[in-house]
């Protein structure tokens, strides 16, 4: 899926310094999981605590981190007589076999009660049939909890493929991209067996720092001022189906309990940081971040010290180039930085 600050192509380095500086983990927190591609990587490795503030990444992680098998849905199969895969490949899906409200059709598609041009009228009645099928078969006691998830976030990591975006929902193309042609269906999603007591949440990261301990925490906080839920407003409505009081040219969701400290001017982005670290149970601490960043390395390097042995930290800069085309001016000025450090003991861990 493509995410704004995704960590997919930049794993290797996450882990490389996990594996200079870390002996004897076994639990790893992804507390801004996003996407979940970092903790769906450390799956492999430790027993994971995810987390994400907005719904459409919880279901994510639910389906993948928590969930630790390819589920087999031998109940639904037994009531309808298919694998859900196979019923929606070969349904031909019209408009009118919709089970309620087509809310994505109805507004976010060209139609007579819209102009937005984020999905073609197929791909937004398909969108709806799907995501009220699935709610459907729940109610009905077909799916267990982790089928549920995983259909759901096998729609949500397929919607991203038919949008016409450039690259987030914040806005539509004014003319059809090439992959809005395509069909949508549902994603098949990989699942990482570790036989662990994984575990996914959906809240803020400063509440939930107070409820959990480990080993490495692994933050890769918002850096800049561009907040993710006006940013992926499509997804957690397809994810939460709650037909919300959309507003604007685009059908945006309200999203104030959504917004992120972390967004926010220097002064408030480092008091919350600071918490974050300062409460933190962990015993490594490994941060992500840019140049680009509200917070400055400075700002970073001062809290992280401040809590952990300053004799173990260590700043790894790594040139945008290495992982992202970009532009030439842009190649010289950006970096992604990793910071280490083994923070001192907590006295409740």
């Amino acid at each position: 899926m493509r995410y704004i600050g995704s960590k997919s192509l930049l794993l290797g380095e996450i882990e490389k310094i996990i594996n200079d500086n870390v002996e004897d983990a076994r639990i790893f927190c992804d507390i801004f999981s996003g996407t979940a591609s970092v903790a769906r990587y450390f799956k492999k490795d430790y027993e994971v605590i995810s987390n994400d503030l907005l719904y459409f990444s919880y279901v994510l992680q639910k389906a993948t981190i928590e969930n630790d098998t390819i589920p087999s849905f031998d109940k639904l199969i037994d009531s309808i007589g298919y694998d859900p895969y196979e019923y929606f490949d070969t349904n031909n899906i019209s408009l009118n076999q919709c089970l309620d409200v087509p809310f994505i059709y109805e507004n976010y598609t060209p139609n007579p009660k819209s102009e937005r041009l984020y999905f073609t009228n197929t791909n937004g009645i398909r969108i709806d049939y799907f995501r009220q099928t699935i709610e459907k078969w729940k109610k009905e006691n077909m799916l267990s909890q982790y089928e549920y998830y995983y259909l759901l976030a096998g729609l949500i990591e397929a919607v991203p493929f038919v949008s016409n975006i450039a690259g987030t929902f914040g806005a539509y193309l004014k003319h059809w991209d090439n992959r809005t042609k395509k069909l949508i269906n549902l994603a098949r999603l990989d699942i990482i067996e570790n036989g662990k007591n994984n575990k996914a949440f959906n809240m803020d990261a400063n509440s939930l720092i107070t409820q959990i301990k480990g080993d490495i925490l692994y933050i890769d906080p918002p850096y800049n001022k561009r907040q993710y839920a006006p940013n992926y407003h499509l997804l957690e409505t397809i994810a939460k189906y709650d037909s919300p009081a959309i507003y604007g040219k685009t059908g945006m969701r309200p999203y104030n309990e959504l917004k992120s400290k972390y967004c926010t001017t220097t002064p408030n982005v480092i008091m919350e940081f600071e918490e974050l670290i300062s409460k933190a149970n962990f015993k490594h601490i490994v941060v992500s971040y840019s140049t680009e960043g509200i917070m400055s390395i400075a700002d970073i390097e001062k809290i992280l010290k401040l809590h952990g042995k300053e004799d173990t930290f260590i700043l790894k800069r790594i040139p945008y180039r290495r992982y992202k085309h970009t532009t030439e001016k842009s190649k010289h000025s950006l970096e992604e930085l990793l910071f280490y450090i083994e923070k001192e003991d907590n006295h409740d861990r």
